[in-house]
């Protein structure tokens, strides 16, 4: 790794984000955030103080829980936002004229950004992001943060899975080609934990490690795949990995290749990268072949070092299956061997187009705000919240206790099922810890901003490393790739009465004295 890269790597990366552009929208929302910001104008309601709470309700995959991104992006589309560039779009459309010159005397969206840190897990009706603000801003910010959060919380959640998936093993990010937005996707597979990437703006932007070994068209440039071979290892001896699936692995590639290092073993050995050789498989029964061709190099190469990478449209299951096929062989110790490029899969977020990702209002003036429906699971849950993660004194994960942010959570003597108030846990204060999940990151006056505290300031490094005490904290069950524990999510006692209480009378806008 260069020492650009390093320095990237240890930089805010919302700094990086916005020094670069990336990501950047002039009009980061829909319309009727537009049509519903003029009518709070011309209503006199626009100053009203104002909360809204970003979450979901459903984890995606099949899973028991998503993995929080973006934030970083989000603090520097905050930031950036200007009022006045978006005046003229605004008198064009024939906005009223009042509410165009209230626009283009304003700078800034004034808000409290209150938020979980990037890349840690979050549950079902979480608080991920909870911004304090007045109505008409709080209309401008919903787009922003949906934009930034659901596709960067989906991505990163599917490479969660399928580094999980993988053991530990080296993993290649080599998407681009088919990624829906190249550049976020290859960022949000970094923030995971893969390996590299193989995109060249990535690594320019953001100090990614970048990779990347043959294709097949290499070995169609030359009269045979042995030349094809010799040539790659005499040009590029410092990337020892050959293709070997562009006519036959077994028959053609395996010799071929085993020619080659043989030919360059001594150059490789003097520069030495003989220990990282590598042969890449592309197509096939890759636990077959794979583990005959490390059986075939390793006795031919007379060593063990040698690197086993399969690829073609992997994810977290096939990875799983390829991993049983190998100990249902008798063959786990090849496992250590193994490493995988990973394209479509993970960059699309296979499997689940979009995180139902929702940012609703949770308070307005001094009354406490519920959206109800008729099924239970969509009413939503009231008041300015925030959440505080639950283990045992072993460190294992119990529960998320959502409450309302003027609770104590040390003082909450019991932790109420999401919906079902007979199904509680007892709190003894004696058995459990409890980590606050939010804190504030960012501030505005309108006119004046401040990123707040390491959650704010966050380097693209420590962001990669957030996740570790939290999903070591959660047992197995919850993180296996099929039929996972449901992780439980509970309530206080109080915030569970007020819902019930408005969801009975039918209220949807109430002041409770009591918060």
């Amino acid at each position: 790794m260069t020492d650009i890269e390093n320095i990237k790597l240890k930089t805010p990366l919302r700094s990086i984000i916005g020094s670069n552009n990336a990501f950047q929208e002039l009009l980061p929302f829909d319309e009727y955030h537009l049509v519903m910001a003029q009518s709070d104008f011309l209503e006199g309601i626009h100053e009203t103080k104002t909360v809204k709470t970003y979450f979901y309700r459903l984890p995606p995959f099949g899973g028991s829980y998503v993995i929080f991104a973006g934030l970083s992006a989000l603090l520097n589309k905050i930031d950036s936002f200007d009022y006045k560039k978006i005046a003229p779009y605004l008198r064009e459309k024939d906005y009223n004229k009042n509410f165009v010159k209230y626009i283009e005397n304003r700078n800034k969206i004034k808000v409290n950004v209150i938020s979980h840190q990037e890349n840690t897990p979050a549950f079902p009706y979480e608080p991920m992001v909870i911004i304090e603000t007045t109505l008409l801003d709080g209309r401008m910010l919903e787009g922003i943060i949906l934009t930034e959060l659901n596709f960067a919380s989906l991505c990163t959640t599917k490479w969660h899975r399928i580094i999980n998936a993988a053991q530990k093993r080296p993993i290649m990010e080599f998407g681009r080609r088919r990624a829906q937005n190249p550049l976020k996707a290859s960022l949000y597979s970094y923030i995971a934990g893969v390996n590299s990437t193989s995109n060249c703006e990535a690594n320019l932007i953001f100090g990614i490690p970048s990779s990347g070994t043959m294709g097949h068209e290499y070995m169609q440039s030359f009269a045979t795949e042995a030349e094809a071979f010799n040539k790659w290892l005499y040009h590029n001896p410092k990337r020892p990995c050959l293709l070997l699936d562009t006519l036959s692995v077994i028959e053609s590639g395996l010799p071929n290749a085993i020619m080659a290092f043989q030919k360059h073993k001594q150059r490789l050995m003097e520069l030495g990268v003989w220990n990282n050789i590598a042969v890449r498989i592309d197509s096939g029964d890759l636990a077959y072949l794979g583990l005959n061709c490390y059986k075939a190099l390793k006795t031919a190469l007379n060593t063990e070092n040698i690197t086993i990478v399969l690829s073609n449209d992997l994810d977290e299951y096939s990875i799983t299956s390829i991993f049983s096929q190998l100990v249902a062989a008798g063959e786990s110790e090849l496992i250590n061997k193994i490493a995988f490029g990973i394209g479509t899969k993970g960059v699309t977020a296979w499997g689940e187009p979009a995180l139902g990702g929702v940012c609703k209002l949770s308070e307005l003036g001094d009354n406490i705000i519920l959206k109800i429906s008729n099924n239970i699971e969509k009413t939503t849950l009231p008041g300015n919240l925030r959440s505080t993660f639950v283990t045992d004194l072993n460190g294992q994960y119990v529960t998320t206790l959502i409450h309302f942010h003027t609770e104590d959570p040390s003082k909450i003597n019991k932790f109420v099922h999401l919906f079902d108030d007979t199904k509680y846990i007892d709190n003894d204060f004696n058995r459990f810890s409890l980590m606050p999940r939010q804190s504030i990151v960012y501030t505005c006056d309108g006119n004046n901003s401040e990123f707040i505290g390491v959650n704010g300031n966050a380097s693209l490094e420590s962001i990669r490393n957030n996740s570790e005490k939290y999903l070591k904290a959660l047992d197995w069950s919850y993180k296996r790739t099929s039929s996972p524990h449901s992780a439980k999510v509970s309530l206080s006692p109080k915030l569970f009465e007020i819902r019930k209480q408005m969801v009975k009378d039918k209220i949807i806008s109430a002041k409770f004295d009591n918060l």
